[in-house]
């Protein structure tokens, strides 16, 4: 077994000793699969992604969790984004014309293959917001995605992610399983930090892979579906802001670079125009209401949003057919400079 992940046999006992020492409340019982699933999913009729599992897998009623290392912790908190990086996004953000309250997010996420520099981070992602609304030090956040991250893994392999914070990215929250938080719960290989292996190829086969997070109705815990399987759970105790719903839902990518670099490719390394099998794309886009049921949401809706529309850019929402339902697509090939 590598030396960055070891097994907890009682996890509940370990997890809950672990966040008492860090001030996060503790959890007294594991929920090992979720009560309900969310009501309307389809059926994954294009290509999907599949991923490489991880080199240890847990005997039955364990579950893996990675030790965090002390390079973690600066890998994570970056220098001052506003003096010394750049961090820009291109994304869909629910606004108030709508629903005030979600319960959770589905969509397909295309997979690509590009190569960008050692201290750069692009990711595509789902974020779930509690609190949006409030101070920022109550913000509670779950993200969730694709992303290339060489510095934090030591490789340039794109990979399916988790974060979460419950106060705004100030002191809490990581990634993965470097702390306690992310509740694994399958025997199967793929889950946090897993390796994508198949990608779209440029004008060529489209591939994707589904990805949900939404709140059990029985037990609040907020449930990650990933290829239609259960994969885990971030604790209701874990975000309490998020325990009545969450308030605010975006999608799309965000990319970071230290100033002295270019910005980095973002989706598929084009532009967003350039339409189906060329630019990223999210389909299937749907948001899930307080009865765990699947619905569309209208683009009156929806805010556009990107901060660098010169190189990173995001539109075509519209419902393309009944299989991909609600679309959008984003990205661009970076090389922004301050």
């Amino acid at each position: 077994m590598e030396n960055t992940l070891e097994y907890y046999y009682h996890y509940s006992a370990t997890q809950g000793r672990s966040w008492k020492k860090e001030g996060k409340p503790s959890i007294k019982t594991i929920q090992l699969k979720p009560s309900f699933l969310p009501n309307g999913l389809k059926p994954a009729k294009p290509k999907p992604a599949t991923f490489y599992g991880f080199n240890d897998t847990c005997p039955s009623g364990t579950i893996l969790i990675e030790r965090s290392q002390k390079s973690d912790y600066f890998r994570s908190h970056p220098v001052d984004e506003k003096t010394e990086s750049g961090d820009y996004f291109a994304i869909i953000e629910t606004n108030t014309k709508g629903p005030n309250l979600f319960y959770g997010a589905s969509a397909r996420m295309t997979t690509h293959l590009f190569s960008l520099l050692p201290t750069q981070v692009s990711a595509s992602s789902i974020f779930l917001f509690g609190g949006a609304h409030g101070p920022r030090y109550d913000l509670n956040v779950i993200e969730a995605g694709w992303h290339y991250s060489p510095n934090e893994y030591n490789d340039y392999v794109p990979r399916f992610f988790t974060y979460w914070t419950r106060d705004g990215y100030s002191n809490s929250g990581c990634g993965n399983l470097r702390c306690p938080g992310f509740v694994r719960t399958t025997s199967s290989p793929i889950g946090p930090g897993s390796p994508i292996k198949d990608f779209s190829v440029y004008g060529g086969e489209e591939v994707s892979f589904s990805l949900q997070i939404y709140k059990d109705p029985s037990t609040s815990n907020w449930w990650f579906l990933l290829q239609g399987e259960s994969i885990g759970y971030y604790p209701r105790e874990l975000l309490p802001n998020m325990d009545g719903g969450i308030d605010k839902i975006q999608m799309g990518g965000r990319v970071f670079s230290f100033l002295k670099d270019p910005s980095p490719p973002m989706g598929s390394g084009h532009p967003y125009y350039e339409g189906r099998n060329k630019a990223a794309y999210f389909t299937q886009v749907q948001l899930i209401d307080p009865m765990s049921r699947l619905y569309n949401i209208e683009p009156q809706f929806l805010n556009f949003i990107s901060d660098l529309p010169d190189y990173y850019g995001i539109g075509d929402y519209h419902l393309a057919n009944p299989n991909d339902g609600y679309v959008f697509a984003y990205g661009g090939l970076g090389g922004f400079r301050k």
